[in-house]
């Protein structure tokens, strides 16, 4: 691992630690608090919860880019068969979330006893637990994204390598 890689995995960590920390400090304090504090729960805890997500990404990153520059150092294809597998299986949500979208079309989707059917049902199934179940609450949506972002412009940044690598060893 090189040093400036070192030394952003530090200080993200660290930034993604602290936040996880102050998250749960929060969260604790303001329970003990509540009546105070009532409607700035939200706000109080956005900032930290931002800055674990932003580190946490960028030490996926760090971390990603160090295992695929260790296996194209020692001559093995950079992109694993496990990485391609992990790639395909992100989609995985996405589409169980497409399944019971289409599901609630014949089923219904019903909130605060009120129930659709039809479109209605699928655009509010797919709201509501794709935008803010699994994006907002339990960053699923957003986590994959990210992974697979990072997986097109690492797998193309080393097919770009390999491509080069052949033409001078042609030469």
């Amino acid at each position: 691992m090189k040093k400036y890689e070192k030394v952003l995995l530090a200080i993200f960590g660290s930034f993604a630690a602290l936040g996880i920390a102050a998250v749960l400090y929060i969260w604790v304090g303001l329970n003990k608090r509540r009546e105070r504090q009532e409607y700035a729960d939200v706000f109080v805890i956005a900032l930290p919860m931002w800055i674990t997500a932003i580190s946490s990404f960028v030490v996926i990153t760090i971390l990603v880019s160090w295992r695929l520059r260790k296996r194209a150092e020692t001559g093995m294809k950079p992109i694993s068969k496990l990485y391609n597998c992990s790639f395909i299986v992100s989609f995985l949500p996405f589409v169980l979330l497409i399944i019971s979208s289409v599901e609630s079309i014949s089923e219904g989707f019903s909130f605060m006893g009120t129930s659709w059917y039809g479109a209605d049902a699928f655009w509010d199934t797919f709201t509501w637990n794709g935008i803010l179940v699994f994006s907002v609450i339990i960053p699923v949506f957003p986590l994959m994204i990210f992974w697979q972002l990072l997986y097109i412009i690492k797998r193309a940044k080393y097919r770009k390598k390999i491509s080069e690598q052949r033409v001078v060893s042609s030469d």
